[in-house]
């Protein structure tokens, strides 16, 4: 749907703004007789530079001489010089701003006379932002994650596995306490899709769900068993609704059994810790630390479903496919997904895409709602923590070489951080 602002006017140019839908406008422009003639003396200059006439050095040709020599390069000059003196002077009128300075801009000329010219331009400029009323959030209770002895046990345990030494077991079928490697992969008729690879378990109650137990027990190494994926007793209701039966198929890589480290103060010192007791604090501190995140964490996204839900406005289309496009590539970096897209039907393909594109939009929007809030509210971005979400994100992803980091990854953490500011900035409201 066409709308159409009020005209714009100034001695060289009138303007008429049409809104296009998805942040794309037309500058429907008319020009004056003389930005035609300025436009003409300039095209006339800049082809008498690039030729050479008899008896005139390059450049020196009279004006007069160059319109009677080259009347076609001239004015196929002019429509450009035209079209952009037309254009800045339409937008310094209209005051239309162009979304950024990689942003296309078309231009159509409709007409033109001595007297007045008629282009149309097309581009897409920014969004009209909403401000935010940030009173307006009410933030649900999160559960915050129980750091009690048993988690602390817990992870006491994993530090210990991570300098565990492996022995293998390759003389006996699999009991409860082994360790063993599986591939898992799900059967649909000729469709086998990799789920897992080079996988440990513990076969236990407690660390095994019961239909991979009760399947592997017995078994040795080189196996291939077929079984059926069943949901465990302990699942909640909602888990048991959502769960959906598959055909799978495991095979045991290893059996192995876990030699752990003694827990002493020796131990205490590989991890970074004076004693034992240091290092029960410190994992004490670090879970207690991850509890509080995953609170603010949890509530950070509620501040993002209030956005998404109460902020509604157009967005620049060319944004969301350019972050769609990101993310895919990103996807496709993942062989396990890489695999899986090779497989997908073209519905499938499709439908995932227009899941990644309302992702994207939602991504956009909360962009510009998080900046639009950073800016009226005067909080502050500083480079060292752009620089330290810069870091994390390049680290994570791999990257080494902070000389080697890309200029879009500071341009993520920059996203990031001001989003963050935002977020807290409502929650402190609230």
């Amino acid at each position: 749907m066409t709308v159409t602002q009020a005209l714009a006017e100034s001695t060289d140019v009138k303007v008429a703004v049409h809104e296009k839908g998805s942040c794309r406008v037309e500058l429907e422009v008319k020009t004056s007789a003389q930005m035609i003639k300025d436009a003409r003396k300039k095209a006339t200059k800049t082809v008498g530079k690039e030729v050479t006439l008899p008896g005139f050095r390059k450049g020196k040709a009279p004006d007069e001489t160059i319109l009677k020599k080259f009347p076609g390069e001239v004015e196929k000059q002019m429509h450009k010089e035209l079209a952009d003196m037309a254009f800045i002077a339409a937008q310094k009128t209209a005051q239309v701003p162009i979304l950024n300075n990689n942003s296309p801009i078309s231009f159509e000329m409709k007409k033109i006379s001595e007297h007045e010219a008629d282009l149309v331009f097309s581009f897409e400029t920014e969004p009209k932002i909403p401000t935010v009323d940030a009173a307006g959030f009410v933030a649900k209770a999160v559960d915050r994650p129980e750091v009690a002895e048993k988690q602390i046990e817990e992870a006491v345990r994993q530090m210990r596995f991570f300098y565990a030494q492996w022995e293998p077991i390759n003389d006996r079928a699999i009991q409860d306490g082994d360790y063993i490697m599986i591939d898992l992969d799900t059967v649909e008729g000729e469709n086998v899709q990799r789920v897992f690879h080079h996988i440990r378990f513990e076969v236990s109650k407690e660390r095994m769900a019961n239909w991979m137990k009760q399947l592997v027990a017995g078994a040795k190494v080189g196996d291939v068993l077929e079984g059926v994926s069943e949901v465990d007793d302990t699942a909640t209701e909602a888990e048991k609704a959502e769960f959906k039966p598959k055909n799978v198929r495991i095979t045991i890589l290893k059996v192995e059994r876990a030699l752990l480290p003694e827990l002493d103060d020796e131990f205490a010192k590989k991890v970074g810790a004076s004693d034992t007791a240091h290092m029960r604090q410190s994992i004490t501190d670090l879970l207690n630390k991850q509890a509080d995140e995953k609170v603010q964490n949890e509530l950070r996204e509620q501040v993002n479903e209030y956005l998404i839900e109460n902020y509604m406005f157009e967005l620049p289309q060319s944004l969301i496919d350019t972050e769609r496009k990101h993310r895919l590539s990103q996807m496709m970096h993942d062989p396990s997904f890489k695999n899986k897209w090779n497989t997908m039907s073209q519905e499938e393909r499709k439908a995932l895409e227009e899941k990644l594109s309302i992702e994207s939009a939602q991504a956009v929007r909360l962009f510009y709602l998080s900046r639009g809030i950073v800016q009226k509210e005067k909080i502050p971005v500083t480079h060292q923590e752009v620089q330290r979400e810069a870091i994390h994100i390049f680290q994570s992803h791999g990257g080494r070489n902070m000389d080697q980091m890309p200029k879009e990854v500071y341009a993520l953490a920059l996203s990031k951080v001001i989003l963050a500011k935002a977020q807290d900035f409502i929650l402190k409201k609230a």
